[in-house]
């Protein structure tokens, strides 16, 4: 607590003292440009990597940067109200999804039998995107583990910008112009970011890995 009290005091007078102008023009109010949807993992910053102020991003955090889908609100109802109120209220213009390497979550969704015991929560969470895992083991069976994981990680990441679509208020905006969805896939060990644009197809090429997987 005591390095906790210390790193408090250094924000007030290195950070907040030295920005009170910038600080204080979002005291009433914040307008975000972007949703920003990444993994609750610890090495991500997200301001630093979009070289952000406070006020620009307005965030969702989770295990492996899962989004819902439509048909299961009333399971996970925080993630599903952080979205509609970012676009219906604060009207962003941007939502992203952000994944990346050495993803403890992906990591877990591998071998997701071994943590449904003593990690259950977790597990039912992972188990969103099982289907995906399914169809990497099937179809790169070949591959290390280490490289399906990677094949995991990103092929999430488009799993949930086609999830976001479910939302009619979402794919209503989109559909209009005024709300863009992008994908990003963070390389923890080089520093970069690869950049995917949502693309409509994604939603059928999905489907049919998940119905490959289950036939399968």
């Amino acid at each position: 607590m005591k390095d906790l009290n210390a790193r408090l005091k250094q924000f007030k007078a290195a950070e907040y003292d030295v920005n009170r102008e910038k600080y204080e023009k979002i005291v009433s109010s914040q307008n975000p440009h972007t949703l920003f949807i990444t993994c609750s993992d610890s090495r991500i910053d997200v301001e630093k990597m979009m070289q952000a102020d406070p006020g620009e991003i307005f965030h969702i955090r989770d295990i492996a940067n899962i989004v819902p889908r439509e048909r299961d609100p009333e399971e996970h109802i925080s993630i599903v109200a952080a979205i509609e109120y970012a676009v219906q209220v604060l009207k962003v213009d941007n939502i992203v999804v952000c994944g990346h390497s050495n993803c403890g979550g992906c990591a877990a969704l591998m071998h997701i039998e071994d943590y449904q015991a003593k990690l259950p929560h977790t597990s039912e969470w992972l188990l969103q995107s099982l289907p995906l895992r399914d169809y990497i083991r099937n179809k790169y069976s070949e591959e290390s583990e280490a490289e399906q994981l990677v094949l995991l990680e990103k092929l999430n990441v488009f799993q949930q910008l086609v999830n976001i679509m479910t939302y009619g208020f979402v794919r209503d905006k989109v559909t209009a112009g005024t709300l863009e969805l992008t994908g990003l896939y963070f390389n923890i060990a080089t520093g970069i970011v690869s950049v995917y644009g949502y693309d409509p197809e994604m939603e059928d090429l999905l489907d049919r890995l998940v119905e490959d997987s289950t036939a399968g």
